[in-house]
């Protein structure tokens, strides 16, 4: 007669041991447990762009003779955190963008307070900011020379506010010595 442990010619030959399933469900609840975790907070990531506030970037713009570039963002975006990941926490690119241009970053607020300081409220309005990501060239006259929604990927997006910089560096009106 067989041992009670072996199933036959058709079946395994030893029983599932429980301690195995036991620890199989444990990691599992682990796993989904660092998930939610992580989902709810999330790893912060350095922004190394050196932002300019709101009120003083007119003033800094037409000293260094750099386009404004708004950068209008919420909390719970998620292509504004892939843009914050891949382009603000890159050093070249952090450097690159502060270079091309004077770069102020606008947060909606709306979603977590119920509302927006006068402030943003007005520059969204100034602007027409209806989705996040959306980023907005400025010349140096305080018009819009070209704005995007949306994040395409750093590549894109790099050459995008690089095609804008020069472009609003050759308005008329616009001194021609203003390359970094």
């Amino acid at each position: 007669m067989p041992p009670a442990d072996h199933a036959g010619p058709n079946g395994p030959s030893r029983r599932d041991p429980l301690v195995l399933w036991i620890v199989a469900a444990v990691l599992l609840a682990a796993r989904i447990g660092t998930g939610i975790y992580e989902e709810k907070r999330p790893p912060k990531v350095p922004d190394l762009v050196s932002w300019e506030p709101a009120e003083t970037a007119p003033a800094r713009a037409a000293a260094t003779g750099k386009p404004i570039l708004y950068d209008f963002s919420a909390a719970w975006c998620g292509p504004c955190q892939r843009m914050e990941r891949e382009v603000f926490a890159d050093p070249k690119l952090s450097a690159s963008l502060s270079s091309l241009a004077v770069p102020v970053h606008i947060v909606d607020r709306t979603r977590e307070e119920g509302h927006n300081s006068a402030l943003v409220d007005s520059l969204q309005r100034v602007h027409d900011v209806n989705a996040f990501p959306t980023i907005v060239i400025v010349g140096a006259d305080g018009k819009a020379l070209d704005r995007t929604e949306g994040y395409p990927g750093k590549q894109e997006f790099m050459s995008w506010v690089t095609k804008a910089s020069v472009k609003s560096r050759m308005a008329p009106g616009t001194p021609k010595l203003m390359f970094p």
